[in-house]
């Protein structure tokens, strides 16, 4: 308490009017970037607790590792995970978003031999879930990666005449990751061809 011409004043009643009176917008500023930065710890908080739950999820499965993790252009973190089982090839996303078993944007692929013994990797089918998000580069660019490590000469596939309305999209989609993409006449089917290891097949023969 201080005592002024007999007065007593309580000096956390006088210390807050003087603050609510002369500082009243400063508080305010004060207090809504305590609440900003208050908000944005509990996201992260929230975002690394999701991802911890996704690590979780992945090494429930058997022969699966993470390989990486990256950011889709909806801004959600996702685990890069690499299954291989024999002659199969899975690349997935895992995710808050992508966790259930038949819902992970994924390349499926076979590790195949023509009858000449050439070593090649056929992809199966790929699922990106969400258009326009990203996803289909990030699982291309881990695939083509893991394919690369491989003693396999090419990547090969087939596009199909059920997806036909979208050749145009998947032409370039192929075509920027460095794919030959070719059509039948009419262009109602396709297939496409990655060449592996390109550096040794651009070393030319010389023959003695």
């Amino acid at each position: 308490m201080l005592e002024i011409n007999g007065e007593r004043i309580n000096m956390g009643r006088l210390k807050n009017w003087i603050l609510t009176t002369f500082y009243k917008n400063d508080l305010i500023v004060i207090q809504k970037e305590s609440d900003r930065k208050v908000r944005e710890f509990c996201y992260k908080i929230q975002k690394q607790t999701k991802l911890i739950d996704a690590v979780y999820r992945v090494f429930k499965e058997s022969n699966q590792v993470i390989v990486g993790v990256e950011t889709n252009k909806n801004g959600e973190e996702v685990l890069v995970v690499q299954r291989i089982n024999a002659r199969d090839i899975s690349i997935m996303l895992y995710s808050d978003k992508y966790k259930e078993c038949n819902n992970h944007p994924r390349i499926m692929a076979t590790y195949e031999k023509t009858h000449e013994e050439v070593e090649f990797i056929h992809i199966d089918d790929i699922i990106v879930q969400d258009e326009e998000v990203g996803n289909g580069s990030i699982l291309m660019k881990y695939f083509i990666e893991y394919c690369k490590t491989t003693t396999a000469e090419y990547i090969s596939g087939s596009l199909s005449s059920v997806d036909a309305n979208h050749f145009d999209r998947s032409e370039y989609y192929y075509k920027k990751y460095g794919f030959t993409v070719e059509f039948s006449e009419g262009r109602k089917s396709g297939s496409i061809r990655y060449e592996l290891h390109k550096d040794y097949l651009s070393i030319p023969i010389i023959h003695k």
